[in-house]
C-alpha cells in the first residue's frame, strides 16, 4: 500500500491533538504490547487462512450502487477467515480469538478491487481510535496484572504486591468500562463457538455509502447471513477443550470444493434516526437489500506467502471502484492507518512460527 495518510488532526480526551498517522503507530505500539510482537503476522486477527470463491449480485444490487461488481454477473473474490486476536497460534475456541473475522475482497479486475471487513461482534468496542487506544492501554494493565497475581497465587506465599498491582489496574479498567458502555459490552458479551467459519453471521461495523447510476446515495452497513443459519457450540468449557487447536481452519481444508461455504450479503440500510458515524451503535432500521450471494470453495494456494502481501482496507474506495465509498466514520481512518503500518512491517518481515 503507497497511499500517504492524511494529516488531519483528531481530538483526544485530553484536550489535546493527535497528528492522523501518529494515533495508527501508537494503537499498533499497544496492541503488541498487548499480544506480544509476532514477526510476519498481522498486529490482530493474527491467526487466519486466506481462501478464495465468487460474489453473485442479485437485480436489486444494481438499484443501490453502480459498483462492478454489483452489476457484472459475477466477481472472482479472495478472502480472510480469521479468529480474534493478535496470537498466531491461539486456540479457536480461546476467548481472546473471539470475535471471528472475514474480509473480503472483490477483485473487479487486475487493477481494481473493493474491501469489505466484517466480524462476528455487531458494532465496535468504541467510537473513535482514541477512545480504542484508551481502552487497550487499561485493559493491557488489568490482563498483565491478573496474570502475574494468578501466578503468585499459584506459587504460593505473600501476595500483597501483586494484589494491590491488581487492584490499582482494576480500578481504571472498570471505570473506562463504566463510562464507555459499547466497550463494555464488547468485553461482557458472549463468545460464540461456530461449528465452522459459515455458521455464524458477520457484521462490518462501518458506514458504507453507496451511489447508483441515478446519482442517489444510500448509507448502509453489510450483514453476512450463513446460508444455513447460525450454528454454535454450545459454551461448555469442557466439551470445546476436545475440540482441535485450529478446528475451524482444519475444517476448511477438508471441505474444499465439495461443500463450499455460502453466505447472502445483506446491506443494512440506514434510515434518517440511524447514526452514521459511530460504529458501536448498531443500525435500528429493519431495511435491508439482498445484494448478493458469496461462494467460498477454495483455500489459496501458497497462503503464508500471500497473506503477508494482501493488506484488506476498512476504506472500501481504495481500490478505485465507482459507487462505493467510505462514509465519515472516524474509526474508518484510525483502522486504515493500523492496516497500512502491520502490512508494511510484515511485507518487510519473514514469518517466524
Amino acid at each position: 500500500m503507497t497511499e500517504q495518510l492524511t494529516n488531519a488532526t483528531c481530538n483526544v480526551a485530553n484536550g489535546a491533538k493527535h497528528v492522523e498517522n501518529t494515533l495508527p503507530k501508537e494503537l499498533v505500539d499497544q496492541m503488541q504490547r498487548l499480544f506480544g510482537k509476532h514477526t510476519g503476522y498481522r498486529t490482530t486477527h493474527a491467526k487466519g487462512l486466506l481462501v478464495e470463491g465468487t460474489f453473485t449480485p442479485t437485480e436489486q444490487a444494481k438499484t443501490i450502487s453502480l459498483a462492478q461488481h454489483f452489476n457484472n454477473e459475477f466477481t472472482p473474490v479472495v478472502a480472510r477467515f480469521s479468529v480474534g486476536g493478535g496470537i498466531p497460534h491461539i486456540p479457536d475456541v480461546d476467548d481472546g480469538a473471539t470475535p471471528k473475522g472475514l474480509a473480503v475482497r472483490f477483485l473487479i479486475d487486475e487493477h481494481t478491487h473493493t474491501d469489505l471487513v466484517s466480524h462476528t461482534f455487531n458494532g465496535f468496542a468504541t467510537r473513535t481510535g482514541e477512545e480504542f487506544l484508551a481502552f487497550l492501554q487499561v485493559f493491557r494493565a488489568f490482563q498483565v496484572t491478573k496474570a502475574a497475581l494468578d501466578k503468585a497465587k499459584a506459587a504460593g506465599g505473600d501476595t500483597s504486591k501483586e494484589e494491590a498491582d491488581f487492584k490499582a489496574a482494576a480500578g481504571p479498567f472498570q471505570a473506562f468500562l463504566a463510562s464507555h458502555p459499547s466497550a463494555a459490552t464488547f468485553v461482557n458479551s458472549p463468545k460464540p463457538n461456530p461449528i465452522n467459519y459459515g455458521t455464524i453471521t458477520y457484521y462490518e461495523p462501518n458506514t458504507h455509502v453507496l451511489t447508483n447510476a441515478d446519482g442517489k446515495i444510500t448509507n448502509v452497513r453489510y450483514r453476512l447471513d450463513p446460508e444455513g443459519g447460525d450454528h454454535l457450540y454450545p459454551n461448555d468449557p469442557t466439551e470445546l477443550k476436545k475440540l482441535n487447536q485450529s478446528y475451524l481452519e482444519d475444517d476448511l481444508h477438508e471441505r474444499f470444493p465439495q461443500r463450499p461455504i455460502v453466505f447472502t450479503i445483506k446491506a443494512h440500510l440506514a434510515d434518517a434516526d440511524d447514526v452514521l458515524d459511530d460504529a458501536t451503535i448498531p443500525y435500528k432500521s429493519t431495511s435491508f437489500v439482498t445484494v448478493g450471494k458469496l461462494c467460498i470453495d477454495k483455500v489459496s494456494d501458497d497462503n503464508v506467502a500471500k497473506q503477508q502481501q494482501i493488506a484488506f482496507s476498512p476504506t472500501p474506495d481504495l481500490g478505485g471502484v465507482e459507487g462505493i465509498a467510505a462514509s465519515k466514520d472516524p474509526l474508518i481512518q484510525a483502522r486504515k492507518g493500523v492496516y497500512h503500518i502491520s502490512a508494511e512491517q510484515r511485507r518487510n518481515e519473514k514469518q517466524v512460527e
